[in-house]
């Protein structure tokens, strides 16, 4: 795995968790939206109390996998972050910062640090060297 892999992890895995909690809140509101109808004629279930079961039960489950999940992710920016800080020089680290943490794109690097785009992609580039050091 290359250091930019390696630190892109990061974003993959919040990328990942607001996925999953995505999907986890359009279950709810799709649990919200479903109805029992009732009237006095009927005798039988209309079998609409088994979709919200199964709504509650597959909401239950994602919230199961997410919680695992966002754990195991968790790790990884962890990880990541702990690879970041053990850079020893300052820009470096606050270049790697803004780009893998923050996200940032290079040109917002370069008005934000005061820099030129060719001069933050330099210091990315000496960074990526000692990371590159680091998880060897």
């Amino acid at each position: 795995m290359t250091p930019k892999e390696y630190l892109q992890q990061y974003r993959n895995a919040e990328d990942s968790i607001n996925a999953k909690l995505d999907q986890i809140h359009k279950l709810r509101e799709l649990a919200t939206k479903t109805t029992q109808t009732l009237t006095a004629d009927n005798v039988q279930s209309s079998g609409s109390s088994d979709k919200i079961s199964a709504i509650v039960s597959k909401i239950v489950d994602m919230e199961r996998e997410v919680d695992a999940e966002i754990d195991k992710l968790q790790e990884i920016k962890k990880n990541v972050e702990k690879v970041i800080s053990a850079v020893t020089n300052y820009t470096q680290r606050q270049v790697l910062t803004l780009r893998y943490i923050n996200g940032l794109r290079w040109e917002e690097i370069a008005v934000k640090m005061n820099y030129t785009y060719r001069n933050v992609c330099y210091i990315h580039g000496r960074a990526l060297s000692e990371v590159k050091e680091n998880i060897s």
